[in-house]
């Protein structure tokens, strides 16, 4: 099914098609409309639109496995100073982050049949030149593009009796099966010591499904000596190792665990499913801030859904593990980590929306010859071998613990080349356990 809806669609064949491209602005309750200079037959548009900056462009990184950001501006005429009064007026303060659409509309199409073609925010203004307004439109990304993950930090508020070396660092986020079973067995995850006076350590913001196994100096602890708990604190669930008595000052706990589950209570199956993780996180933790109870609703964040219901990972036994702690990071870092990690690629639909995009590479097709057209044959045309992305063997490393770094390597050689292009990977949130 294509984006046009049938009346925009009959509109466009009609020999006499009467459409146009608007920018609406929503600022402080109220929707502005402006389309391109000339079109006088619909009253309701401020004919102001000089110039679309070459329109919003959208697509994949295919190398680099990142979300691209789609910004672009458009320049607005204003020789009546109607929209240096709506700038720098008593809404000035409405105008930056007021949602922003362009659509192809037409005056013989309703509303709710128009083509939206970007959905997003005024991210900044300014006059470009005189009596011309430029407006620069991005996608709401906001959350990716600060240093806010994880949200969840060790306050003295909350946790007055920490450790000094643990106060005002961030709560780590634990998705999926993180284990150094197989490995190093001596804890995967370093656990802060965050009540001294309960002699508990810290695991995970939220609730974790399991722990394991807890383990003091790389040394497996017998489990009547320690309970796991998930106490709301200040409206947070945690999830806690209780000891029932002091390990001493200077002793290092870690522990073997699971991460987040289905429903937010530890009842429910564990999320090891990359797609799901990756939407969890955008939901629950980088568009949201999940303090407790059930998990965020979806529409918290905005994410195409349907595309992270893909089934091409866990039908072919993909799991993935994340663990993020210590300094806090960006939210898009995050999500092309995650990219990175699994080949996937993201993108921004029409309507604003982040959507997961997986290469099938069991379904792959390769054109075997070549077609000259005329014009190619009146222009010239040249073929080109690139040599500049060529690679003959990748190293990828893989199954990162947080205590043991990258536990498994795999190489994979083209040895018809006969050149040396070698490329190493590091995929963060590959499955962190062991069989």
């Amino acid at each position: 099914m294509g984006l046009l809806s049938a009346n925009m669609l009959a509109e466009l064949k009609r020999p006499d098609p009467q459409v146009f491209f608007r920018l609406l602005i929503y600022v402080n309750t109220t929707w502005y409309r402006f389309s391109d200079v000339g079109l006088h037959y619909s009253t309701a548009h401020d004919p102001r639109v000089l110039s679309w900056g070459g329109g919003p462009a959208r697509g994949v990184t295919l190398r680099n496995c990142s979300l691209e950001l789609t910004n672009f501006e458009v320049m607005l005429n204003d020789t009546d100073q109607v929209l240096t009064t709506l700038l720098e007026g008593a809404d000035r303060r409405y105008v930056r982050g007021a949602t922003a659409l362009v659509q192809l509309a037409s005056p013989r199409v309703a509303d709710t049949d128009l083509l939206t073609l970007y959905s997003g925010r005024v991210d900044t203004y300014g006059q470009s030149s005189k009596l011309t307004w430029t407006l620069q439109l991005s996608p709401n990304d906001l959350p990716l593009q600060r240093e806010s993950v994880p949200k969840a930090k060790v306050n003295v508020s909350d946790w007055p009796a920490s450790k000094l070396d643990v106060r005002d660092k961030p709560a780590p986020i634990l998705y999926g099966r993180v284990s150094s079973a197989n490995g190093a067995n001596d804890g995967a995850i370093t656990c802060p010591y965050v009540d001294t006076g309960g002699f508990r350590y810290l695991v995970c913001a939220g609730w974790a499904k399991a722990v394991d196994t807890v383990y003091k100096d790389g040394t497996p602890v017998a489990a009547a000596d320690y309970a796991i708990t998930h106490p709301v604190v200040n409206g947070r669930t945690y999830t806690l190792i209780d000891f029932t008595a002091t390990q001493g000052d200077t002793a290092v706990i870690t522990c073997d665990a699971q991460g987040y589950e289905t429903v937010g209570d530890g009842s429910g199956t564990l999320i090891v499913d990359p797609p799901t993780i990756l939407k969890h996180l955008l939901v629950n933790w980088i568009y949201g801030d999940y303090k407790t109870g059930a998990w965020l609703a979806d529409s918290t964040a905005p994410v195409d859904t349907t595309s992270f219901g893909t089934t091409f990972f866990s039908t072919r036994g993909y799991q993935s593990s994340v663990y993020i702690s210590g300094a806090k990071k960006k939210g898009l870092e995050v999500v092309n980590d995650f990219l990175k990690s699994f080949e996937a690629k993201a993108y921004w639909t029409t309507t604003g929306k982040i959507a997961l995009a997986v290469e099938d590479f069991t379904s792959w097709s390769y054109v075997t010859g070549y077609v000259v057209t005329e014009t190619d044959d009146v222009g010239g045309w040249s073929l080109v071998y690139p040599t500049a992305n060529l690679v003959d063997e990748i190293e990828a490393q893989y199954g990162q613990t947080p205590t043991g770094g990258y536990q498994q390597k795999l190489s994979v050689k083209d040895l018809s080349t006969g050149e040396n292009a070698p490329e190493s990977l590091d995929l963060p949130y590959s499955a962190a356990f062991f069989l």
